[in-house]
């Protein structure tokens, strides 16, 4: 049976985190924050679809996962029943989500 997954943003990360200052592209811009602010939810209807205001480069990465709640498989013996975590892998502010299973109403 198909279900919903809830995407939850735990936590973003800024350049300083990683570089330990600010870093600064080729343009001379400063890299900003990602647009997901952490504590955000997001909800994937079951359809593949990616939600609304999510980022398509995040949805690509986590989408796997995603995928594999949604059918109803998961990592049960290591992370838990019908939850799993993934990552945007944006070198210099990478995000981190937790997955959860939801069952249709």
């Amino acid at each position: 049976m198909r279900n919903k997954v809830k995407i939850t943003v735990v936590k973003q990360f800024l350049p300083k985190d990683i570089f330990g200052h600010d870093y600064t592209l080729v343009s001379g811009n400063k890299v900003k924050n990602c647009a997901l602010k952490e504590g955000s939810e997001f909800i994937s209807d079951g359809t593949g679809n990616k939600p609304e205001g999510f980022c398509p480069h995040a949805w690509n990465s986590i989408f796997k996962n995603v995928h594999l709640l949604t059918w109803g498989g998961g990592y049960p013996e290591t992370i838990g029943e019908g939850i799993s975590f993934g990552v945007c892998p944006d070198g210099l502010r990478p995000v981190i989500f937790k997955l959860e299973r939801i069952e249709f109403d």
